[in-house]
């Protein structure tokens, strides 16, 4: 499948294999800080300490994490712990509508648990939020007590500094970068803990191309929300934290610390090529008054949700193309497809693969050509995109030795894979 969905990505051979390398059938879950030993301690050699303490120095390279707690299995595990932990029962938050591209994980919880919410104000032209009309809605509203910018179909960079600025002083701002993260790693979007947020969450295997797994960092270790979130982790939320994943988010974030500036710049480029390309071919592309996207994400509407699911399931997936619909944030309840761009780009797509892409949707879906043919030109297409080795990752030094001419990124890679390895 040429795959266009905004929520997966291709994951390195070496992110695949680590889990078998790592002790996987073992039980480790320490938090983010000291804690007596007790009922459920189990002794350790040591080693998953370190990976974690490897993995926390790489997070605040990327993130500038103070504090890291690596243990949420997923995005929804993360969010619903921060709302938990931040919100006693008769509190509030406030985060994004589902129309508005909220996570759908967060008001079922809180309607369970007694939390109050509220709905982000965002103009539906620009997208953006509405600073002014948040703080009045903080004003008239007290209880809300998190703000949480949880936006899975996410096209813009949200004004994190404005929003910061009129935030009451016991109202906790919470960024959530599952869809974004490989983006501020590489420098495209801006870094939330420096821009206001007090706490980041975020699985990663979207724009940062790793296992499927969560976690939740702070700005100040000092936080008064780490214990409360992070013993809503566990064991409140769940007890296996899946330890076998900590390698493999290790060899990931080191992949980003190497290549995500030039991984985020491409993935930045073809999204907008992707964009305006399909609005060259006559599709109905969201954002156009800014852009079309300033993610991995571009949205084509398509109708309501009967016809949207139609061409999902009917028209894209018999032809070779894997993505998803939704509900088209700013387009008045339609519904299209989010399309992403960040798992071909690791194949090696450029922009004008995607313009190929684009001519080939608009055969399909516009021109009603039959897909039997179209699935043979996606095919020939893909073909020229292999899995292995990826680019933007370590699989094209899995081979290679080192040699007295290799560059400083080369040895300091190499160095990496040898202590990963040993």
């Amino acid at each position: 499948m040429l795959s266009l969905t905004a929520s997966e990505n291709f994951i390195s051979f070496l992110v695949r294999v680590a889990p078998a390398l790592n002790a996987g059938s073992f039980y480790f879950f320490l938090p983010p800080y000291l804690t007596e030993k007790g009922e459920w301690y189990f002794p350790t050699s040591g080693v998953m300490e370190e990976f974690v303490r490897l993995l926390s120095k790489s997070a605040h390279s990327l993130f500038g994490i103070e504090l890291l707690d690596w243990r949420p299995n997923g995005g929804s595990t993360a969010e619903n712990a921060v709302m938990l932990g931040v919100c006693r029962k008769g509190d509030a938050f406030i985060h994004f509508s589902h129309s508005d591209g909220g996570h759908f994980a967060l008001e079922p919880m809180a309607r369970e648990t007694g939390r109050e919410f509220f709905h982000l104000p965002v103009n539906q032209r620009t997208l953006l939020i509405d600073v002014p009309r948040l703080g009045t809605i903080l004003k008239e509203n007290p209880q809300i007590k998190l703000v949480l910018l949880d936006q899975s179909f996410k096209l813009r960079e949200q004004p994190l500094r404005e929003i910061k600025a009129i935030l009451p002083e016991n109202v906790i701002l919470c960024y959530d970068a599952s869809h974004d993260g490989g983006l501020i790693a590489g420098g495209i979007i801006s870094q939330p803990l420096s821009n206001g947020a007090d706490i980041i969450i975020f699985n990663t295997h979207k724009t940062i191309p790793g296992p499927q797994k969560a976690v939740i960092g702070y700005k100040d270790k000092d936080n008064m929300f780490v214990k409360p979130i992070s013993q809503t982790v566990v064991d409140k939320l769940q007890s296996n934290c899946h330890a076998e994943c900590i390698l493999p988010m290790l060899i990931c974030f080191k992949e980003l610390e190497f290549f995500a500036s030039s991984y985020a710049d491409q993935i930045l480029r073809n999204a907008k090529a992707f964009a305006k390309a399909l609005k060259y071919e006559g599709f109905n592309v969201s954002g156009e008054s800014f852009g079309f996207t300033e993610t991995h994400q571009v949205h084509v509407i398509i109708g309501d949700t009967d016809k949207a699911l139609y061409t999902v399931e009917n028209k894209l997936h018999p032809a070779g193309i894997r993505t998803n619909n939704i509900e088209i944030p700013g387009s008045n309840g339609a519904y299209g497809l989010r399309l992403g761009v960040q798992a071909m780009t690791r194949c090696g797509m450029k922009e004008y693969d995607f313009e190929e892409v684009a001519r080939l949707m608009k055969k399909l879906l516009l021109e009603n050509h039959e897909t039997v043919k179209i699935r043979h030109e996606v095919d020939t297409l893909n073909s020229c995109f292999p899995r292995n080795p990826l680019g933007y990752g370590f699989d094209q030094f899995m081979v290679k030795k080192p040699s007295h001419d290799s560059s400083d990124v080369d040895k300091a890679i190499n160095g990496f894979l040898t202590e990963v390895l040993r």
